[in-house]
């Protein structure tokens, strides 16, 4: 039997823009993803021509946030546009050695990241409308997957915006 609504791996499990004062702004929840041909490939490639003996799987995972307008399953970490690059932010790094939590989920395991956050500091910046995550904390990474935001979050110095991903290999829908 085929899932022709299977997504990818990846759901954004929550995310909450933050103010300065902790009030929340927004809260977005259970989005999916939309899988790339690199990431598939990526996956594929780690679980069964050699993992970590052939260093496939990286030390730490990246989520990074962009404002592409278009996602196409053919993207690849060159197609990141207006990622932001000042006042704060950063790719937010996972290591791929223990900080996942992995569970089962209405009987599917789910591995689910840690809450990772964020931050405007010295002056705004956004609007972004897209999670990615990816390899690596540069534009050489392997662009795994991208979920398309339910609305652009733009910072202002101060706020934040906090999230938690859950990736799974069913019932992503």
């Amino acid at each position: 039997m085929s899932n022709k609504n299977w997504n990818g791996i990846l759901k954004l499990i929550e995310l909450q823009h933050v103010d300065f004062d902790g009030k929340i702004i927004s809260k977005q929840e259970n989005i999916l993803n939309l899988l790339h041909q690199t990431g598939e490939q990526f996956i594929l490639q780690a679980v069964f021509t050699g993992g970590k003996i052939s260093s496939v799987i990286p030390d730490f995972y990246y989520l990074g946030l962009d404002n592409r307008q278009n996602i196409a399953a053919s993207d690849t970490i060159s197609n990141i546009i207006g990622e932001p690059t000042s006042n704060g932010y950063s790719r937010q790094q996972i290591s791929s050695n223990g900080d996942f939590a992995i569970n089962v989920n209405q009987s599917h395991f789910l591995a689910t990241s840690p809450i990772v956050a964020f931050r405007a500091t010295t002056n705004s910046w956004g609007p972004v409308s897209n999670l990615f995550l990816t390899t690596k904390n540069d534009n050489t990474g392997i662009l795994i997957s991208t979920v398309v935001l339910a609305s652009p979050i733009s910072l202002s110095a101060g706020q934040s915006v906090t999230m938690r991903i859950g990736l799974a290999l069913k019932d992503c829908a």
